[in-house]
Formats: structure tokens, sequence, C-alpha cells
């Protein structure tokens, strides 16, 4: 019973471990899942390696690279910063940057436009980007690479996701706060939560899984979800971090299993923001007719009747999912060192399981 089967089929934590194990054992998933009712755990299972070289295994523990789940991180960041007055949703970015490059763009783009990826911007992992990567340091030297150039369409007209957006909302947050973004996140965000194990360490991040992807025909890594597994022959995977850049606004920072959930149960109680702000946030972004629905940085699924929020991440070598109900008590995190779709498949399958699970 592999990716793809019927997950109705799983009904009980014997069957659901059994699952996950015969992925890693069939080479499609390596990494972690944890299941929670309120702040308890009650399923968690560790499968593969998170060092081929070394052997070393996965654990509940293991740190793993976040990709997009960032983004969340930046959402409630803003938000924190609107219900303070000192952001505005519906306000123009030259409030808040009247030095940006573009200032016909400034004057239209809106922080909700940035936060539905509706703004238009230019991706920053442009040639030049790559040239100069080594070389940029801070939020205002990244925006930089790409304020200067025009816009992509016109901003509110469509949705296009967007790093970039994320990006100049974390330069926002530090304008704002007078704060650096990382400093910020982890006084607002990961302190209040109990996220000790979060941050935006560079390559080689202490207790953190290294990715792996595979390499295609042409000798080139590939999106994959290939293993990290001992039975993985030299040659079919290499470590991704050549492709790794130090984690910023729009993905790319480091998490636990455990972390991830003290997030997902701080924003569902109310421990981050207000009353009115979380039901904002968890309730009345989502817009659209394409499903999942996607809000501010969350996206929202129905499954067996159960309404999920949360938010995703993939990379070569980097697949991250958390979901909880924002009116219930369950939270599921997927976190693998294989590129998508290795946790997004696992996730699928545990959120189709929890509603017959006897825990």
């Amino acid at each position: 019973m592999l990716a793809g089967s019927m997950v109705s089929q799983t009904a009980d934590p014997a069957s659901l471990r059994a699952w996950v194990a015969q992925q890693q054992a069939a080479s499609v998933f390596s990494g972690v899942v944890l299941v929670a009712r309120g702040t308890r755990p009650v399923f968690e299972q560790a499968v593969g390696l998170a060092d081929c070289a070394s052997h070393a295994a996965n654990t509940i523990d293991t740190r793993f690279n976040l990709g997009s789940i960032n983004k969340t991180f930046t959402s409630v960041a803003v938000a924190q910063l609107v219900e303070a007055r000192r952001l505005d949703f519906d306000a123009p970015i030259s409030m808040y940057l009247p030095d940006y490059p573009n200032r016909d763009a400034a004057r239209t783009i809106t922080i909700h436009h940035l936060l539905t990826h509706g703004a238009g911007l230019p991706p920053y992992m442009s040639p030049h980007y790559m040239r100069e990567r080594d070389r940029i340091h801070t939020l205002d030297e990244l925006v930089r690479v790409f304020a200067s150039e025009p816009l992509q369409f016109e901003p509110g007209s469509r949705q296009e996701y967007s790093n970039s957006g994320f990006v100049l909302l974390g330069r926002i947050v530090e304008k704002v706060s007078g704060t650096p973004y990382e400093t910020y996140v982890k006084t607002h965000i990961c302190d209040p939560a109990g996220m000790s194990q979060t941050g935006f360490e560079p390559v080689g991040a202490t207790g953190a899984a290294t990715g792996y992807v595979a390499v295609g025909p042409d000798g080139r890594p590939a999106m994959s979800r290939r293993p990290a597994s001992a039975a993985a022959g030299p040659g079919d995977l290499r470590e991704n971090t050549a492709l790794l850049d130090r984690g910023n606004p729009a993905g790319g920072g480091y998490s636990t299993a455990g972390d991830l959930l003290a997030f997902a149960q701080a924003l569902r109680t109310g421990k981050l923001l207000g009353r009115a702000m979380t039901d904002h946030l968890l309730n009345g972004t989502f817009s659209g007719a394409q499903r999942p629905k996607y809000g501010y940085a969350l996206r929202e699924q129905v499954v067996g009747g159960r309404r999920f929020v949360g938010n995703g991440g993939g990379a070569p070598g980097i697949n991250a999912e958390f979901r909880f109900e924002p009116g219930g008590d369950y939270s599921v995190v997927v976190l693998s060192n294989l590129g998508p779709p290795s946790a997004t498949t696992v996730l699928e399958h545990v959120l189709a399981a929890v509603g017959g699970l006897v825990f």
C-alpha cells in the first residue's frame, strides 16, 4: 500500500506506521511524521537517514529545511504589526519604503498584494542574483536585486507565486519594527510559541538533516523524491548544499516537527495574535475557486469534513508540510530531506486517515 493507494484503508496507528515504513522502504520518503491532539503528540515516526555519509538516522527531533513555510512566519509578523497599527494591509508600500527604486510600483503595490502573491514583482532568483549571491548579506541588498525591475503584471490583476513579495515583506517588517527580520521572528514568534529549535542558519545547521537530490541523465540535480537511504547506491544522490542560501522571509529556515506543532498551537490559541486578527488570518483571507484555497501564506484544505490550514515548502532535497484545525484539535507535521512530493504525499495520506484513526 504505497503512494496513491486508498488512504481510507488506514484505520489505526499501527497501520499508519506500517504505511510510512513502506514509503521509506520504497525509497519515496525519508523524514518525520507527527500527529497531535492539542499539545499532545499521539503519533510520531522517524524513518530514513539524516546524513548518508555518517549513516545518522532521522529522529523526531531532527531539524529540517522548511522551504516556504518561512512565509507563514512572515505573514504572522505582518499581522502583528497591523494589529499594533504600525502597518495597514491596504496601504501602499511607499508608506514604509519611501526610497523603493520603482516609485510607480511602490505607490501601487499594497501589503495585501504582497501577502496574496498579487504584486507582480519579478523573481529575485535571476542570473544577476546567482552572480552576486555570495555578496548579498542583508534583506536590503536582496530587495535591490529586483526593486528597479519593471512589474510583470498590474498589482491585483492576478496571482503568481512570488518569493520576492515575501522578501519585500520581511524588509518592511525590519523598517517598521526597527529590528532585523530574524530577530523579530525569534522575539515575537518563536519565543512566545516555545520554538527553541527554529532559525535561519546557513548550510550545516546544527542537528539538521542533509537534503538529497537525484542526479538526472545530464548530471544535474533534479527535483526528486529519491531517498536518503542506505539502499541508495553511490552516485544516485547528491547533497543539496550547493543549492542552499541562508533562510530569509520567503523560505529556507530550519525547524523540527515539535516546533511546528508549537507554532500551530500558538496560532490556534491566540498566543501570537489577538482574537480578531487570529480569526482574520485563519478564516478571513481565503478566496478564489482553486483547491486548496490560499490566504496569507496559509492554504486551506477540507478533508473528510475536517478543515485544516497550514503551509508547505519544496525544493531539491526539501519538502516540508504542516496543517492544523483552526476549530479543532488535530495538527499534522511531515518533514522530509527529499524533494517533493515526498512529504506532501505522506501529508495527504495522514490527513485523510486522521478522522478514522483511534489514538
